[in-house]
């Protein structure tokens, strides 16, 4: 169907696709954000990775106001793309089955959609701020993108993935990027949604909107504190993502060479990623720079009082 036919009474479906293993925690509150949107032309997909608690008896006590499938366990990779295969969308828009919506998410993205001429609605992917919730659902922090980060740059493809500001759960993407680009790599444990990301942002249209449209959960259970080498992982990607880069996005995303070569250092360091940091070391040099010892540490501290100001004025506002 061609998005082109809704014409001004832009309304098209969107699949809300939630993965989940052993969520019965947090899976309950998950569907009924999903349920909760204000725009009403959507799907609920949840796939079940092979959960061995109560999960499929909660999901399937929501009966026909969603769409439920049950595989064996293969990972967020594996369920996030059998989601999207049986998804009847033409937008993808994926929920963790630990975090939340808030409820005019679907209604504002595509009404910034609607915004675009017709033959860009589906050639451009949306994404936006979130905040931070605790395992009892309480906000404890704030990620505003456009408070930390060159706006300028919000909407160039690499610069969101290279500063690690894309939440998966903020996008809206339309099924078309998936279809020309494939899904995610199920080899992968925990940077599947970055390396599919590093591929499809060049490819299409990147649209930031500063709303608040996901609470994404940080508790003890969440893969990234129980899955067992994340850091190899990650350091893996991070140095094959970094040597693929030409010149020209490194000036594009850091303004020159030195300064892209010592905002990836920083990142680099304070991740513990130690082949990647002498990389680009070695790199920085090469480039005619050095690093300087007083600059970096009053960077950091820097960093360190604006992030305890930040989280002050969350609790105190």
């Amino acid at each position: 169907m061609s998005i082109e036919k809704f014409g001004k009474n832009f309304n098209p479906l969107v699949s809300i696709v939630i993965p989940v293993y052993n969520g019965s925690n947090y899976v309950r509150e998950a569907i009924d954000s999903a349920l909760a949107q204000t725009y009403k032309n959507i799907e609920i997909i949840v796939v079940n990775d092979g959960s061995t608690d109560n999960t499929e008896e909660i999901v399937k006590s929501y009966g026909t106001k969603l769409r439920y499938f049950k595989k064996e366990n293969g990972g967020v990779s594996t369920a996030l793309n059998l989601g999207i295969k049986k998804s009847k969308g033409e937008y993808i828009s994926w929920l963790s089955h630990d975090d939340l919506y808030y409820p005019d998410k679907i209604e504002k993205q595509i009404n910034e959609l609607s915004k675009l001429d017709k033959n860009k609605r589906d050639k451009t992917i949306l994404y936006s701020n979130w905040v931070l919730i605790d395992k009892n659902s309480k906000i404890f922090d704030k990620f505003r993108i456009e408070k930390k980060y060159d706006i300028k740059k919000l909407n160039y493809s690499l610069y969101p993935v290279l500063n690690c500001i894309t939440n998966g759960c903020t996008l809206l993407i339309p099924k078309r990027c998936f279809d020309e680009i494939g899904l995610f790599d199920p080899t992968l444990k925990t940077t599947q949604d970055y390396d599919l990301w590093f591929k499809m942002f060049p490819k299409y249209d990147l649209k930031f909107m500063s709303n608040f449209f996901v609470k994404f959960r940080y508790h003890e259970q969440q893969g990234s504190n129980t899955i067992s080498g994340i850091k190899k992982e990650n350091e893996i990607f991070w140095m094959k993502m970094l040597k693929s880069l030409t010149n020209e996005e490194k000036i594009k995303i850091g303004g020159n060479l030195i300064s892209f070569y010592k905002k990836m250092i920083r990142f680099t360091d304070e991740s513990g990623y130690i082949d990647t940091k002498k990389y680009l070391t070695k790199c920085l040099y090469m480039a005619g720079g050095r690093v300087n010892r007083t600059e970096e540490l009053f960077i950091k501290t820097k960093e360190r009082i604006k992030n305890k100001i930040r989280r002050i004025s969350i609790l105190v506002f």
